[in-house]
């Protein structure tokens, strides 16, 4: 070895120990030591020259001069997700939902490889390994799975996790895994030629299914007979009223069931100055929020009677006080927001004998929301203009929301020529 090469490292052994390391320095990133591994001199020094030339090496071609795994890579992505989510620069909880995927499947396989040597073949049986998990890899004989929230270690049962991945779940995940390569790019662990293809599967159109009119009106039929029961004691009614008043106002308004749940009183504009006025001087606006973004928009005006309802529910249920702005509109008795509707929808969806579409695909509170979509479309409404009303895209609409039959556009389809 030269003593010029000699001049760039300095090997060392620390006190009390046999065992030699090299320390040295490269410009912009400062002093690298390592251990090298051996008691040996002469195979430390070799050792040593190898880490120096590979160090001087990278950092000339603009990567970090030492190697990072996998993991360190990924948990230092997750501390930036945190920062980010900090700072307001990402939604709410994208953090810890990132966080919980990259530490249960992306570290567990990729681990300490270095990020850099990871590659196509690598990503394409990860991906693989990953569709079988809960089947017939790590996850099939595991029971539940281990959580953090608010500083707390939480366990919950693993059967909502149960059989393949879907290709949604497949999508999603590929994304996460392409950002953090490309973070760790851009920090200089990998050069762009580095980041290796991760395959996001295609997940073709799937609509929710909505209601005929007739299915409709017969769920609501139905829906307001259960109210009148006389079997039923006084919580059962308030739960059945509240249900009546939910089905009615997302089938006529095109809310998500997140944008229902976070609707507060203060959230119904024009409402509360427009109690005292005649039905026909009343008119309100919805302020919805959901899925991290707020909009207001025009809900058809058979809602403002359920609107009503549920004012008087609340009055009845607090001795004559009325909903403060901050109070939930969907509330329980105590005046706590409800959190689901799944239970009761589900006993009267099944008691209508509507649980499921002519494909057999099952309902849920988002079906109201394609109904009002395609009852919209039906009606003639600008596709543009609905597309805003509803807080997503024309394209959207075509793919997923506008269950629109050519028998229902018939009169659309034979204008008026001139």
């Amino acid at each position: 070895m030269s003593d010029a090469r000699a001049e760039q490292f300095k090997i060392f052994q620390r006190k009390g120990s046999s065992i030699w390391w090299v320390r040295f320095s490269i410009r912009g990133a400062g002093q690298i030591r390592n251990s090298l591994g051996t008691s040996d001199e002469a195979d430390a020094r070799r050792k040593a020259d190898k880490i120096w030339r590979d160090a001087t090496y990278r950092s000339e071609n603009g990567l970090r001069p030492v190697q990072r795994s996998f993991e360190r890579v990924a948990e230092e992505f997750i501390k930036q997700l945190e920062r980010e989510v900090e700072r307001g620069e990402r939604r709410a909880g994208v953090d810890r939902r990132h966080a919980s995927l990259i530490r249960r499947y992306f570290i567990p396989y990729f681990g300490k490889k270095a990020i850099e040597a990871i590659t196509d073949h690598d990503v394409a049986r990860y991906q693989e390994w990953r569709k079988s998990y809960w089947t017939t890899g790590p996850g099939a004989d595991q029971t539940h799975i281990e959580y953090e929230r608010g500083g707390k270690r939480l366990r919950r049962p693993a059967t909502d996790l149960r059989g393949a991945s879907s290709l949604s779940t497949q999508r999603g995940e590929a994304v996460v895994l392409r950002q953090l390569f490309r973070q760790g790019a851009k920090w200089g662990y990998l050069n762009q030629a580095q980041i290796p293809d991760v395959d996001t599967p295609r997940v073709p159109p799937s609509p929710r299914p909505s209601f005929s009119i007739s299915e409709m009106q017969k769920l609501l039929k139905l829906a307001q007979n259960r109210i009148w029961e006389k079997s039923i004691n006084s919580e059962v009614k308030r739960d059945r009223q509240i249900l009546y008043a939910y089905i009615t106002i997302a089938a006529a308004s095109g809310m998500r069931p997140t944008e229902i749940r976070n609707l507060n009183w203060g959230d119904i504009l024009h409402y509360r100055e427009g109690r005292t006025k005649p039905a026909r001087d009343r008119d309100i606006r919805i302020r919805a929020r959901g899925k991290g973004k707020a909009r207001e928009f025009i809900p058809l005006e058979g809602t403002l009677h359920e609107f009503d309802r549920l004012w008087d529910l609340w009055k009845a249920g607090h001795h004559g006080a009325e909903p403060a702005d901050k109070d939930p509109v969907f509330a329980a008795a105590n005046g706590n927001r409800l959190t689901s509707i799944n239970n009761s929808l589900t006993s009267l969806l099944e008691a209508a004998e509507l649980k499921t579409d002519h494909r057999g695909m099952k309902r849920d509170s988002y079906s109201f929301r394609h109904f009002y979509i395609s009852q919209q479309l039906i009606a003639g409404v600008d596709v543009f203009a609905l597309a805003r009303n509803c807080g997503t895209s024309p394209d959207m609409i075509d793919k997923f929301y506008g269950q629109v039959s050519v028998e229902q556009l018939k009169d659309q389809l034979r204008p008026q020529w001139r």
